[in-house]
């Protein structure tokens, strides 16, 4: 029997576990992840601003594996060396041997030598800097709370956001975070008039590289939800009172937030493989890297390009998933002892939340929405995504009731 081992339980490596479920293929797969859990990174700002809990942004891996059948196992693990000359992969906890590897590791936030940028940004790129992030940024408002009466004396800007990169995670973040916020003073008839959040883009322009609309419908979002705008300028330093931009102007800054850019996980750096800018692996089109048969790199730690178009696909979940069902087909063709038949995903479009039940999005097709309609859109594809998810796992945690 085959033995497939599959490092990392997020889009990419669950996707790769839920289709080869369902083949009839002589193998076992060993899904290993150093959390229990899958993180749906893209549901953190509906967490971040109390419109939903924990157990909502993390499914438990160990059920899933269960709900999935016989063929898929789940280790609780972090894999910290690769012997693609003797197939073994090395845990903390243990060693196991395989025939063919998935490596899903995903990627990590990317932190540029900007001076006190880790000691003073927070994130959301893992679940403990979410709840840190979140607890953190709650913290912050209360103590803010407590000098209500410097506030009344003073009226002056009393909390300052800064989010440090305008893609889409920037940018989503800067205006959930505006509208939480707002509404949350409101509420509480909190009377500081000063939450300043200022989003800075190095680039030109927000979202650089965005389709117009999906930019100008942004822009016009942000400045109704009071976030002030840079752009073309570099953060270069951040300490703790304040963040220092190239020009040798400076913000003062309560509470940073650091959203600029991924690079893949550090499991891909320690493999003496082609990596591009991104530490990213380079990949063939059937996600191989050079010289590597059994071996196939998928989701946001590997380079992912539609070889019949020549475009670079940008690392979102819709790809991972897609790279995931893909390999799974590639693999049982090679147990099968079958040619393996190229095929790329494809970019289906986008949506991104714009605070409270706002949002845009643009589908492949051409057709672009706004408002209320794009936050039903993104509503409606993560429905889409968990539920199934939450019905195997439920199977899963009922089978293992049954053998306790």
């Amino acid at each position: 029997m085959k033995k497939i081992i599959v490092i990392g339980g997020g889009y990419a490596g669950l996707s790769f576990a839920r289709r080869f479920s369902h083949f009839n293929c002589d193998a076992q797969v060993y899904l290993i992840d150093q959390n229990p859990y899958q993180y749906l990174q893209p549901e953190v700002y509906k967490f971040i601003a109390n419109k939903c809990l924990i157990s909502d942004i993390i499914i438990d891996l160990s059920t899933i594996a269960e709900g999935l059948g016989k063929k898929i196992y789940f280790y609780k693990d972090k894999i910290i060396q690769i012997d693609t000359d003797k197939n073994r992969v090395i845990g903390e906890k243990f060693e196991l041997d395989y025939d063919y590897l998935v490596i899903a590791a995903g990627s990590r936030t990317f932190f540029p030598p900007i001076e006190g940028l880790r000691e003073y940004a927070s994130g959301v790129k893992t679940l403990d800097r979410s709840l840190d992030f979140k607890q953190k940024f709650e913290r912050d408002i209360l103590k803010k709370i407590k000098e209500e009466e410097k506030c009344y004396i003073q009226r002056e800007n009393q909390f300052n956001i800064i989010v440090g990169g305008a893609g889409l995670a920037g940018v989503e973040i800067a205006s959930e975070m505006a509208y939480y916020a707002r509404d949350f003073f409101r509420r509480i008839g909190f009377l500081c008039n000063g939450l300043n959040i200022t989003l800075i883009e190095a680039a030109e322009r927000i979202l650089p590289g965005m389709d117009q609309f999906v930019y100008q419908t942004a822009i016009n979002r942000l400045k109704s939800l009071g976030v002030n705008i840079i752009t073309g300028k570099k953060i270069v330093k951040v300490d703790k009172e304040n963040v220092y931009l190239e020009d040798g102007s400076f913000i003062k800054q309560d509470f940073f937030i650091w959203t600029g850019g991924i690079v893949a996980s550090s499991l891909i750096q320690k493999m003496g493989i082609k990596k591009n800018k991104r530490q990213q692996a380079v990949v063939d089109k059937f996600f191989r890297p050079e010289g590597m048969e059994n071996v196939f790199i998928i989701g946001d730690c590997a380079e992912t390009i539609n070889h019949k178009t020549g475009e670079t696909l940008p690392p979102m979940a819709q790809v991972a998933i897609q790279t995931g069902e893909i390999v799974a087909d590639h693999i049982k063709n090679l147990i099968e002892n079958k040619p393996l038949k190229e095929k790329s995903p494809i970019f289906r479009g986008m949506v991104s939340a714009l605070g409270g039940r706002y949002g845009v999005g643009m589908i492949r097709n051409g057709i672009k929405f706004k408002g209320y309609p794009a936050y039903l859109f993104k509503e409606a594809v993560f429905i889409h995504y968990k539920l199934p998810l939450r019905i195997i796992s439920k199977k899963g945690y009922k089978r293992l009731l049954k053998e306790q």
